[in-house]
């Protein structure tokens, strides 16, 4: 996760000079359109907080502050994962995160997503990178312990990692979310008609689910984390489209205030 994190701001970077600079609109039966002054936003905003998650003052919990934590202090709803840890369940969770963020790509083997190869790539990196943001700055502003920090099973060379107190929410689970949802939604879009339809969804559904599971199984995150990561990334990766489909009934802008403040505003229009 460190290291996607890490190439994050390049690669962003990437899709927004291709915005600006590239000519052209795609395919004019792409289900799609954009706003220059509307998605250079997003991509600001996700720039913003991807920096703010490397510039707050974050730091990990040594192993005395690890000896003084109580689990009093953890709510019944989870408190169970406390006594959970397993290096297979974080092997399982990485690898169905890194197959998860490649999950879209599966629709270029349609000819139709090929042919509109720009706006799906671009749809695709906002989802992404806007989820990384918000599950990024999340964790280093909230700080909370890791579960297995609380129990005697994992070794001491895993409690003393840097990412400790990283707990909330789940990153795994919300880049999983993301890119299934965002999947899901735009095979929607480019097939309205298709019988597949239904099947997708329910895969986007499971695949996430099944990666906070073993997220849950490795000690790595409390129930709490995980929900709140599956509502982030599956919100955004089923609302950046729809919100950039052509006669949209989905409304949303964002405005940045002199005060440095952003003001957001969301309607459906029925």
């Amino acid at each position: 996760m460190c290291r996607i994190i890490d190439f994050a701001p390049r690669f962003l970077f990437l899709i927004v000079f291709i915005f600006v600079f590239v000519e052209g609109k795609g395919k004019n039966n792409s289900p799609y359109s954009f706003s220059k002054d509307l998605d250079m936003k997003i991509a600001g905003v996700s720039g913003g907080l991807l920096l703010g998650s490397v510039l707050v003052d974050y730091v990990s919990l040594d192993l005395e502050e690890i000896a003084s934590l109580n689990s009093d202090d953890i709510s019944d709803y989870d408190i169970r994962a406390i006594k959970n840890w397993d290096l297979n369940s974080i092997k399982m969770s990485d690898l169905l995160l890194y197959s998860s963020i490649a999950v879209p790509g599966l629709l270029l083997t349609d000819k139709i997503v090929r042919n509109d190869y720009r706006n799906f790539s671009l749809l695709w990196a906002e989802s992404v990178f806007l989820t990384l943001g918000i599950t990024n700055l999340t964790k280093v502003l909230v700080g909370r312990p890791r579960p297995y920090l609380y129990g005697n099973k994992a070794p001491e060379k895993y409690k003393i990692k840097e990412d400790n107190r990283k707990s909330f929410f789940s990153g795994h689970t919300s880049i999983s979310a993301v890119s299934c949802f965002l999947m899901a939604s735009m095979y929607d879009d480019y097939n309205p008609d298709s019988k597949f339809s239904s099947y997708l969804w329910v895969g986007a559904g499971l695949v996430p689910a099944l990666t906070a599971y073993y997220r849950y199984d490795a000690g790595k995150h409390f129930p709490s984390d995980l929900v709140a990561g599956y509502i982030v990334g599956s919100a955004v990766g089923i609302l950046i489209p729809k919100w950039h489909t052509k006669n949209s009934k989905v409304n949303a802008g964002l405005t940045l205030q002199m005060s440095g403040k952003i003001k957001t505003h969301l309607f459906y229009r029925f």
